[in-house]
């Protein structure tokens, strides 16, 4: 059994019903836009013009100061706007997508012959490192310059209304489980469950450090659990990422 931390201190607000163990299909917008303002901490500097045609997975704005992280688009399809406000600043980048989706290529990894340079390559070449990665403190996106103490993965959510994690990682078991291997290569990796979870992904997962927090609202916070766990002190950066299946 997993080392089990027992909250006292938080509240569950108990609202009426809950997320549904199901999933909807919803009509895809024919626009999509990256807003960098949604990226606190970072500098953009827009790498494409209008009218320009990106594939699904190509970059549309870098941060300035660390040009390896990319901000990539989810579809393919015409760059359409770059809107700017006062002194410039980047506003938003508009994609049409295409009818026909064209993904960029970054090749099928073999995770075990991988070390911690290449693995954060990977992750950078394809835009992910900023969507997996928040550095602790002040929940910025991490620097790719920087080895963090630790990498802290929150696998529940107890806000109101929070989906199903369980639910959400039924099929897609051995995905997590390679992605938990990719990170353990970066630093020492803190997978962190509910006391009331059981699923075998999670309860048996390898080369991480588990462990089960019992307790109210924000059990599930990864703040909270980093400040139980190895809590942040001047000068040592740690990641910080809440599991979420779009």
């Amino acid at each position: 059994m997993a080392n089990v931390i027992k909250l006292r201190k938080g509240l569950d607000i108990n609202l009426k019903g809950k997320a549904a163990e199901t999933y909807a299909t919803v009509k895809e917008p024919g626009f999509y836009a990256l807003v960098p303002d949604d990226f606190p901490g970072v500098t953009p500097k827009v790498v494409v013009k209008e009218q320009e045609y990106v594939m699904a997975g190509g970059p549309l704005f870098i941060d300035k100061y660390h040009p390896e992280v990319k901000f990539v688009s989810p579809v393919s399809g015409v760059v359409t706007s770059v809107e700017r406000g006062a002194r410039r600043r980047v506003l938003n980048i508009v994609v049409e997508a295409a009818a026909e989706q064209d993904y960029e290529d970054f090749g099928k990894k073999n995770v075990a012959s991988m070390d911690a340079e290449a693995v954060k390559s990977a992750l950078l070449e394809a835009g992910l490192f900023r969507v997996l990665s928040k550095q602790r403190p002040y929940d910025i996106i991490a620097d790719p310059t920087v080895t963090p103490k630790g990498i802290f993965i929150s696998a529940f959510d107890t806000n109101p209304l929070a989906p199903d994690f369980e639910f959400a990682l039924k099929g897609e078991e051995a995905n997590f489980q390679t992605g938990l291997d990719a990170l353990a290569k970066l630093a020492k990796t803190y997978l962190n469950i509910s006391v009331k979870q059981n699923a075998a992904a999670l309860t048996q997962a390898k080369n991480v450090t588990i462990t089960a927090f019992d307790g109210p609202n924000p059990a599930g916070n990864v703040g909270v659990q980093i400040n139980h766990l190895d809590p942040v002190s001047k000068g040592r950066k740690r990641y910080g990422l809440l599991i979420r299946k779009p």
